[in-house]
């Protein structure tokens, strides 16, 4: 079962680069280089949240007596809050630019397709405990 879950990541994180690309050949220059500069900060600043999240599991994990199954309910409870928080914010991002609606259309597909592939993946490691 978790071979199932690695594959379905894999396969997800592909294809969702793939759909991503697609969506990226449909803008214009000008549009290309508004995404690239409004999403900069972005691009810098949004993995601090989630290493500061892997940290804190990590270091409860391995330095604590906490329940162990109380820990990964809460880590991939807030890991999930983090995906739809980022989610909403490049939405919202997206629409600030003006970037054309089969753009936006194309980039929450990809964005759905990847949250399925981790979905099943901690379904499928999480499936056998």
């Amino acid at each position: 079962m978790q071979m199932s879950g690695f594959v379905a990541l894999l396969a997800a994180i592909v294809a969702s680069r793939m759909i991503n690309e697609r969506g990226y050949r449909l803008l214009d220059s000008d549009a290309k280089l508004r995404l690239m500069d409004g999403f900069s900060k972005t691009r810098s600043y949004s993995m601090i949240p989630l290493l500061i999240l892997i940290a804190a599991y990590w270091y409860l994990i391995t330095q604590t007596s906490l329940d162990k199954q109380l820990l990964n309910i809460g880590y991939f409870g807030l890991l999930i809050v983090y995906v739809v928080v980022r989610s909403i914010l490049n939405q919202t991002k997206l629409t600030q630019l003006a970037m054309p609606a089969d753009y936006r259309r194309m980039f929450s597909i990809g964005q759905v397709v990847s949250f399925l592939g981790i979905a099943w993946f901690f379904f499928a490691v999480f499936h056998d405990m």
